[in-house]
Order: structure tokens, then sequence, then C-alpha cells
């Protein structure tokens, strides 16, 4: 029974991994400008402005306007539009000579990670031999994280992941024949709570310097700088969230106190443990409030799995460090307390604490594939994402480290229940592989999801009358993209009595007008068009055969970045 559990836990572990990336969605991105990229104007512009696909942070955006002799001509800072948070517009200096011009903009988006990118245009159709590229540039962030912004995330995920196993070995994991604890478990558990504080603490209080460096661009040189600061806490979302962390923060630490003031005759009570859980629930609920999850359509639900998804991962990790490090603490005070050889109870205390782990780590696995399914919907669509973006790749070695985690932790427990002997090793390993899986954590929290890259689109659809129409659309990306339709008959043989097929693209984020592409039955069924925004599109599809009748429906294409 105990063999069937593990080896449940570990494939649904392994399938919640994954379906479910840390939640997070595609940063940010350009739906329009005006003037638009590679946009050939007749006379100069007022004002340069960008549409983004959401709301972009008050603090640290930039947008100048560099003109045929190198110079800004922007004439006065970007702003925001008060009554459209996604607008980001410039005014340009009057009568501007006839040239190529390059948009340069610097955003934090909703999800806290800063972007850039350039956006060309030119004044008079004459005036200049130069080409422009066919397609702005965007720097969307997807380089794997500077190391300073891994150490101060994988210091908060440690500390509480320390934290909390220990809380939870103490209030279930462990059982109370009563009260009494020895010296050295006392002393281990106090070491951990402490270690767990100041790392978790650390990591909040360096998150500020370092979310500063992030959105100025500047490194660590501009992490200090009290303007810049002030700036992140007044105009972004991480500062806001940031002052609520800090509150709790002062709660926590007054209430650790009080735990470990509780704690030095006895073992601790229910109360106190259940007010660390508490903060320290607290702590990873406003943590799911920074990142990806705090811009996805639903937000609510995004946030809700987000938090389910660490708190679950941290509480698993946590309790098999608590295994590791209390638990031999605690049953060698067991056997020294043994008054009958004949009852060994150090073995009977030391297995039932592990049995309860198990237990704990299968309801945790079972909210991880609960969160993990819903992320899994926001963040990636297609296998081909999942191979083939920076995102997909960490992600599966993410999932290849937590399995080799898994069974190693299974294989401990087995191998040592047979022979009547600790899990010792095998459960450090696991532990260790764990805290590695944290820092692949950490990257993926700041890389953009497998979403801006879904790949190839193929579908198809069975009509009433047992028709089956098949669309592809490749790359799927901004861009050109090479659009065929198939439509076969019963038969399964391409019907011959097709006399137009006809695609309408609408965006489903902003109003585009439509994209109208058209296949006559006697020509071949490919046809390139360019699409000019990534995002979801609807996708009308009427089929008008010799006879005169149609087939009408709809569906959705879901567009990458370039």
């Amino acid at each position: 029974m105990l063999r069937c559990k593990w080896i449940l836990i570990a494939a649904v572990c392994a399938v919640v991994l994954a379906l479910a990336p840390a939640p997070a969605f595609a940063h940010a991105y350009v739906v329009s400008s005006n003037p638009g990229a590679n946009e050939v104007l007749d006379t100069s512009p007022v004002e340069f402005a960008i549409e983004f696909n959401e709301p972009i942070e008050a603090g640290f955006h930039e947008l100048v306007v560099i003109g045929p002799n190198g110079d800004n001509v922007a004439d006065g800072e970007s702003r925001i539009d008060p009554n459209k948070p996604s607008r980001l517009t410039a005014p340009l200096q009057p009568n501007l000579p006839d040239g190529l011009y390059s948009a340069k903009w610097n955003v934090v988006s909703g999800d806290g990670h800063a972007i850039s990118g350039t956006i060309p245009f030119q004044i008079g159709k004459g005036a200049s031999n130069e080409i422009f590229p066919d397609h702005p540039s965007t720097d969307g962030g997807n380089s794997l994280p500077d190391w300073s912004l891994l150490l101060v995330r994988w210091l908060f995920y440690g500390g509480m992941a320390g934290y909390l196993g220990a809380v939870v070995f103490h209030g279930w994991l462990l059982p109370r024949p009563d009260n009494t604890w020895s010296n050295r478990l006392r002393q281990r558990s106090r070491t951990v709570w402490l270690t767990g504080l100041i790392a978790a603490f650390s990591g909040i209080l360096l998150s500020l310097p370092q979310q500063t460096a992030s959105d100025a661009g500047g490194g660590w040189r501009e992490a200090f700088d009290p303007g810049l600061w002030r700036q992140t806490l007044v105009y972004t979302t991480f500062g806001e969230i940031w002052k609520v962390q800090l509150l709790l923060l002062g709660g926590w630490l007054l209430w650790t106190l009080f735990l470990l003031h509780a704690s030095r005759p006895t073992r601790p009570r229910l109360l106190p443990l259940a007010g660390a859980m508490l903060f320290g629930l607290g702590l990873l609920l406003s943590k799911a409030f920074i990142g990806h999850a705090a811009t996805a359509e639903l937000k609510g639900l995004a946030v809700t799995a987000d938090f389910l998804h660490l708190s679950a991962s941290l509480i698993w990790l946590g309790g098999v460090g608590a295994v590791a490090f209390l638990l031999p603490a605690a049953a060698q005070q067991a056997a020294k307390d043994e008054t009958r050889p004949s009852e060994p109870l150090h073995k009977q205390l030391y297995w039932q604490t592990v049995r309860r782990f198990s237990i704990l780590a299968f309801f945790m696995v079972a909210l991880l594939l609960a969160s993990g399914v819903y992320s899994s919907l926001l963040h990636v669509p297609t296998l081909y994402s999942l191979t083939h973006t920076t995102y997909g790749r960490v992600l599966l070695a993410k999932i290849a480290l937590t399995l080799i985690c898994l069974l190693l932790g299974g294989w401990s427990f087995l191998r040592g229940r047979r022979a009547g002997k600790p899990l010792n090793a095998g459960v450090w390993a696991e532990f260790g592989a764990g805290l590695a899986v944290l820092v692949l954590a950490a990257v993926l929290a700041n890389l953009p999801t497998a979403a801006a890259s879904p790949g190839p689109a193929a579908w198809t659809k069975q009509l009433d009358d047992g028709t089956r129409v098949t669309i592809r659309v490749t790359p799927n990306a901004v861009g050109t993209n090479l659009f065929q339709v198939n439509v076969h008959g019963l038969d399964g043989q391409p019907r011959s009595d097709v006399e137009q097929v006809t695609l309408t693209l609408t965006s489903k984020e902003m109003d585009m007008g439509t994209t109208e592409i058209v296949f006559p039955g006697s020509s071949p069924s490919e046809v390139r068009e360019l699409i000019t925004m990534d995002g979801r599109w609807n996708v009308h599809v009427h089929i008008l055969t010799e006879s005169l009748e149609s087939y009408d429906y709809d569906a959705e294409l879901t567009v990458g970045s370039p």
C-alpha cells in the first residue's frame, strides 16, 4: 500500500509539473503605435503614442524619439494617459524635417518586469534610401535573470520552506505523547526557525533595491538611490505590495519571538504554531500579487493558483527538510526514554511521523495538481511552446529534477522501511534536489511564459454534414504567415465543389479592423498574409460551394511574438 502511495505521488507530481509552470503570463507587448512601425508620413506628427496590451506601471517609463541627426526630438517627458493606463505618449517638436526616426521606449509591465523596444517611422517619402527593419524590435526579458535576482528569490523561498516545514513538523507530523522535548530537538528547531526567518527577511528586504535596479536598467549602482526607491514604492505595484510585506514581516518577527519564548520549557503548542503559519502564508499570498499572475485576465483565479502552488511546494519541501534534520533528534530522545526494550517506542515514533508526512505530501501534490492544471491552460498552450522556448526548457529541467527528488524520497522510504533503519542520506539528497528546484522556480518567475510562442497552429472542424475543414498557420507569429486551408468530404478526399474559402481575422485585444484572406477554389489552398499583432484573434471561416451552399463557424487563434 505504501509503495503504491509513493508511486502515485511521484506520478501525479510529474504530471502536475509538466502541466503547471509557476504561474506566469507573458510580459506586456506593443499592440499598436501612432505613427505605426515603418509608417511613412507626409507631415510632421504632433506626438508619438504607443498602446500596450495591458496597463503599464506609472514609474520608470521613458519614450524618446531619435531624429536623422541623432538628437532627441521629443518635446517633453513621456507620460501615461490617465484615462487609459496602457497608453504611453510623448509630444514631438513641431515641423520635424524629413528623414528616418526611431522611437525608443522603456516601460515596466504589470508583472513587474522591465521591457524596452524601438519603433521606426519616416517623414517624407523621398527622405532617405535607408531600409526599414521588417518589424519593430522589442526586448521582452527573454534572457535568463541576473544572479542577484535568483539569490534574492532563493533566499525567500528557502527561508520560507525551512520555517514552515518546522512549523508543520511540530504542529502535526511529530506525535505528541507529551509536550516534553530534548535540548537537541529544541536547539535544532530554534535554529531552523531563526535561520528561515533571517533568510526570508533578507529576501524581502533585498527585493526592493533589486527591483529598483531592474526597473531603472542601471544595475546595482542604481539600487540604493533614494529617489529611485521612492519611484518604486510610489508608482509601481511592486512598491505597494512591498509595503504590505514590510508590515507582515514586522508581525511575523514579533510572533516568532513569541513562538521561541513559548517553546523554552516545552514543545510549542498549537496557538503559537498556527500564528506562525498564518504569517508565513500571508507573505506567500502577497508574493502571488507580484508577477505574472497579477496580469492574468482572471486575476483572482490566477493569484489563488499561484498562492496554492507556491505554498504546497514550500510546505512539502520544508517537510522533507524537517524529516531529515529534526526527526532524528526527536527519535533519539524517545530511545533514551524507553524503559521496556521489547517495545521500540522510538521506532514507532519515527515511522508514525514518516507516515504522517506521506499523507501531507499526498495532499500537497493534490493542491499542486489543482493549481497546476489551471495554470497550464494559461501558460503552456502547446507542446511546441514547451520544447521551443527558454521558459519551456527551464520548466522541463525543473520537471526532471523534481521527479528525481521524488524518486529519491520514495526509494529511501521503501528501503528504510524494509530494513527498519532511518532514512538518512536519501532524504538529504531529496532535500538538496528540492533546493535546486527552487533556483529553477526563481528563473521561471522572471521569464515570459511559453504562451508568448505557441508555435505553428493547426485545428480541424467537422461540420454537420461530415465535411472536415483543416486550417494551418505557420509560424503563427507577428509578421508574414502562411495560411493553409483543406476541405475534405466524407470519403476523406478534397472537395472539388468548393468555390471559395474566406478567413476573416479580428483582434480580440483591441479594435484594429478586420483582415480578410480569400482562397479561390481553383487556386492553391495556401496564402501568405501579414498578422500585425500578437494575442488572441477571432477567425471567422466562410466556405462557399458551387451550388451556393455555405458553411460558417468561428475559431480562436493565439498569435505569438516574433
